[in-house]
Protein backbone atom coordinates (compact mmCIF):
# COMPACT_ATOMS: atom_id res chain seq x y z
CA UNK A 1 0.00 0.00 0.00
CA UNK A 2 1.13 3.26 -1.31
CA UNK A 3 0.89 6.70 0.17
CA UNK A 4 -1.29 8.45 -2.27
CA UNK A 5 -0.44 11.82 -4.50
CA UNK A 6 -1.14 14.74 -3.25
CA UNK A 7 -3.42 15.85 -5.67
CA UNK A 8 -5.76 12.76 -4.41
CA UNK A 9 -5.61 13.63 -0.94
CA UNK A 10 -6.67 16.99 -1.48
CA UNK A 11 -9.54 16.07 -3.15
CA UNK A 12 -10.15 13.74 -0.12
CA UNK A 13 -9.70 16.26 2.64
CA UNK A 14 -11.44 19.64 1.23
CA UNK A 15 -14.67 21.04 2.08
CA UNK A 16 -16.21 19.97 -1.43
CA UNK A 17 -15.66 16.20 -0.94
CA UNK A 18 -16.63 16.42 2.18
CA UNK A 19 -20.21 15.20 2.01
CA UNK A 20 -19.17 12.11 -0.36
CA UNK A 21 -17.12 10.50 2.34
CA UNK A 22 -18.06 7.23 3.66
CA UNK A 23 -16.76 6.41 6.82
CA UNK A 24 -16.82 2.41 7.28
CA UNK A 25 -15.58 2.02 10.94
CA UNK A 26 -12.51 1.49 12.90
CA UNK A 27 -10.11 -1.18 11.95
CA UNK A 28 -8.05 -2.73 15.45
CA UNK A 29 -8.92 0.50 17.27
CA UNK A 30 -6.25 2.62 16.02
CA UNK A 31 -7.01 3.23 12.25
CA UNK A 32 -10.14 4.32 10.48
CA UNK A 33 -11.98 3.54 6.67
CA UNK A 34 -12.97 5.53 4.78
CA UNK A 35 -14.02 5.30 1.10
CA UNK A 36 -14.11 8.04 -1.58
CA UNK A 37 -14.79 7.72 -4.96
CA UNK A 38 -12.82 4.51 -6.26
CA UNK A 39 -9.99 4.92 -3.19
CA UNK A 40 -9.89 3.54 0.22
CA UNK A 41 -8.02 5.66 2.59
CA UNK A 42 -7.02 5.06 6.22
CA UNK A 43 -6.31 7.35 8.91
CA UNK A 44 -4.11 6.52 11.76
CA UNK A 45 -6.27 8.75 14.67
CA UNK A 46 -3.33 9.15 16.85
CA UNK A 47 -1.36 10.88 14.26
CA UNK A 48 -4.38 12.16 12.79
CA UNK A 49 -5.30 13.79 16.10
CA UNK A 50 -1.69 14.80 17.44
CA UNK A 51 -1.39 16.98 13.87
CA UNK A 52 -4.45 18.42 14.74
CA UNK A 53 -3.44 19.13 18.57
CA UNK A 54 -0.01 20.68 17.15
CA UNK A 55 -1.20 22.91 14.76
CA UNK A 56 -4.15 24.60 17.09
CA UNK A 57 -1.91 25.23 19.33
CA UNK A 58 0.70 26.75 17.42
CA UNK A 59 -2.44 28.81 16.33
CA UNK A 60 -3.70 29.91 19.47
CA UNK A 61 0.30 31.10 20.88
CA UNK A 62 1.16 32.99 17.48
CA UNK A 63 -2.69 34.64 18.16
CA UNK A 64 -2.15 34.74 21.98
CA UNK A 65 -5.58 33.57 22.92
CA UNK A 66 -4.67 30.55 24.97
CA UNK A 67 -5.57 30.05 28.31
CA UNK A 68 -4.77 28.62 31.86
CA UNK A 69 -5.63 26.22 34.22
CA UNK A 70 -4.71 26.47 38.07
CA UNK A 71 -3.13 23.09 39.46
CA UNK A 72 -4.31 21.66 43.04
CA UNK A 73 -1.99 20.65 44.69
CA UNK A 74 0.75 22.58 42.83
CA UNK A 75 3.31 21.10 41.61
CA UNK A 76 6.45 21.41 43.02
CA UNK A 77 10.21 21.55 40.97
CA UNK A 78 13.40 21.75 42.32
CA UNK A 79 16.09 23.74 39.91
CA UNK A 80 19.72 24.31 39.36
CA UNK A 81 21.56 27.50 39.48
CA UNK A 82 21.20 27.49 35.54
CA UNK A 83 17.85 26.14 35.55
CA UNK A 84 16.82 29.49 38.53
CA UNK A 85 18.64 31.47 35.91
CA UNK A 86 17.27 30.66 33.35
CA UNK A 87 14.12 31.10 34.29
CA UNK A 88 14.26 34.26 36.18
CA UNK A 89 15.54 35.74 32.84
CA UNK A 90 12.49 34.24 30.56
CA UNK A 91 9.94 34.40 33.52
CA UNK A 92 7.65 36.54 31.56
CA UNK A 93 7.91 34.24 28.25
CA UNK A 94 6.17 31.61 30.64
CA UNK A 95 4.00 34.30 32.68
CA UNK A 96 2.83 34.84 29.04
CA UNK A 97 1.94 31.15 27.85
CA UNK A 98 -0.31 31.02 30.85
CA UNK A 99 2.07 29.30 33.40
CA UNK A 100 1.99 30.61 37.16
CA UNK A 101 5.26 29.54 38.90
CA UNK A 102 6.24 31.19 42.13
CA UNK A 103 9.47 30.92 44.28
CA UNK A 104 8.59 28.55 46.94
CA UNK A 105 11.77 28.83 49.00
CA UNK A 106 15.52 27.29 48.76
CA UNK A 107 16.02 25.94 45.01
CA UNK A 108 12.10 24.86 45.00
CA UNK A 109 9.47 26.55 42.83
CA UNK A 110 5.61 25.75 42.63
CA UNK A 111 3.97 25.76 39.30
CA UNK A 112 0.09 26.68 40.14
CA UNK A 113 -0.85 27.25 36.78
CA UNK A 114 -0.15 25.88 33.59
CA UNK A 115 -1.21 26.98 29.34
CA UNK A 116 -5.19 25.18 28.66
CA UNK A 117 -3.49 22.55 26.04
CA UNK A 118 -0.96 21.53 28.62
CA UNK A 119 -3.26 20.24 31.61
CA UNK A 120 -3.16 17.05 32.89
CA UNK A 121 0.71 16.62 31.72
CA UNK A 122 2.50 18.98 34.40
CA UNK A 123 4.97 16.67 35.69
CA UNK A 124 8.78 18.15 36.14
CA UNK A 125 10.42 16.90 33.17
CA UNK A 126 8.10 18.77 30.94
CA UNK A 127 8.28 21.87 32.78
CA UNK A 128 12.38 21.00 32.55
CA UNK A 129 12.31 20.02 29.00
CA UNK A 130 10.99 23.53 28.26
CA UNK A 131 13.54 25.30 30.46
CA UNK A 132 16.26 23.61 28.73
CA UNK A 133 14.92 24.87 25.32
CA UNK A 134 15.11 28.53 26.66
CA UNK A 135 18.45 27.97 27.63
CA UNK A 136 19.73 26.40 24.69
CA UNK A 137 18.57 29.70 22.20
CA UNK A 138 18.04 33.31 22.95
CA UNK A 139 15.92 36.22 21.46
CA UNK A 140 13.59 35.00 18.84
CA UNK A 141 14.71 32.11 18.59
CA UNK A 142 13.97 31.33 22.61
CA UNK A 143 10.82 32.53 21.80
CA UNK A 144 10.47 30.12 18.77
CA UNK A 145 11.88 27.24 20.65
CA UNK A 146 9.69 27.43 23.65
CA UNK A 147 6.45 27.46 21.27
CA UNK A 148 7.49 24.74 19.21
CA UNK A 149 8.35 22.75 22.53
CA UNK A 150 4.67 23.37 23.63
CA UNK A 151 3.01 22.64 20.69
CA UNK A 152 5.12 19.21 20.60
CA UNK A 153 4.16 18.82 24.28
CA UNK A 154 0.33 19.53 23.62
CA UNK A 155 0.69 16.19 21.11
CA UNK A 156 0.93 14.01 24.03
CA UNK A 157 -2.76 14.54 25.09
CA UNK A 158 -3.26 13.25 21.37
CA UNK A 159 -5.60 10.32 21.55
CA UNK A 160 -3.95 6.69 20.81
CA UNK A 161 -3.82 3.60 19.02
CA UNK A 162 -6.12 1.12 21.11
CA UNK A 163 -8.52 3.32 21.57
CA UNK A 164 -11.95 2.94 20.13
CA UNK A 165 -13.91 6.30 18.98
CA UNK A 166 -17.26 6.58 17.94
CA UNK A 167 -18.25 7.68 14.51
CA UNK A 168 -19.34 10.70 15.84
CA UNK A 169 -15.78 11.76 17.35
CA UNK A 170 -13.85 10.24 13.87
CA UNK A 171 -15.75 12.18 11.83
CA UNK A 172 -15.51 15.45 14.27
CA UNK A 173 -11.45 14.41 13.68
CA UNK A 174 -11.99 14.49 9.77
CA UNK A 175 -13.94 18.04 10.01
CA UNK A 176 -10.56 19.29 12.22
CA UNK A 177 -7.82 18.04 9.83
CA UNK A 178 -9.71 20.09 7.42
CA UNK A 179 -9.24 22.96 9.10
CA UNK A 180 -5.16 22.93 8.95
CA UNK A 181 -2.60 24.00 5.61
CA UNK A 182 -1.17 20.33 5.57
CA UNK A 183 -3.30 17.84 6.96
CA UNK A 184 -1.62 14.89 5.56
CA UNK A 185 1.62 14.46 8.57
CA UNK A 186 1.62 14.10 11.60
CA UNK A 187 4.27 16.96 13.86
CA UNK A 188 6.93 14.00 13.46
CA UNK A 189 7.08 13.11 9.68
CA UNK A 190 4.42 10.33 9.92
CA UNK A 191 1.31 9.96 7.70
CA UNK A 192 -1.88 10.75 8.78
CA UNK A 193 -3.63 9.03 5.98
CA UNK A 194 -2.34 6.35 3.47
CA UNK A 195 -4.87 5.29 0.36
CA UNK A 196 -5.06 2.27 -1.95
CA UNK A 197 -7.16 2.67 -5.25
CA UNK A 198 -10.13 -0.26 -6.51
CA UNK A 199 -7.65 -1.00 -9.29
CA UNK A 200 -4.95 -2.15 -6.91
CA UNK A 201 -7.63 -3.95 -4.96
CA UNK A 202 -8.99 -6.20 -8.05
CA UNK A 203 -5.36 -6.79 -9.08
CA UNK A 204 -4.87 -8.31 -5.48
CA UNK A 205 -7.78 -10.29 -5.39
CA UNK A 206 -6.85 -11.31 -9.31
CA UNK A 207 -9.66 -9.40 -10.78
CA UNK A 208 -7.10 -7.91 -13.41
CA UNK A 209 -4.44 -9.69 -14.68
Amino acid sequence: MEKEEPQAESRLLSKESRSKHQLIGQLFDTYWLIQFEDKLFIMDQHAAHEKVLYERTMKSLADRTYTSQQISPPVLVSLSVREQETLQQHMSRFTDLGFEIEFFGGREYAIRAVPDNLFGLQDEKLFLDLLDSLSEESGVGAGRAVHEKVASMSCKAAVKGKMSLSFAEANALIDELLTLDNPYACPHGRPTIISMSRYELEKKFKRIV
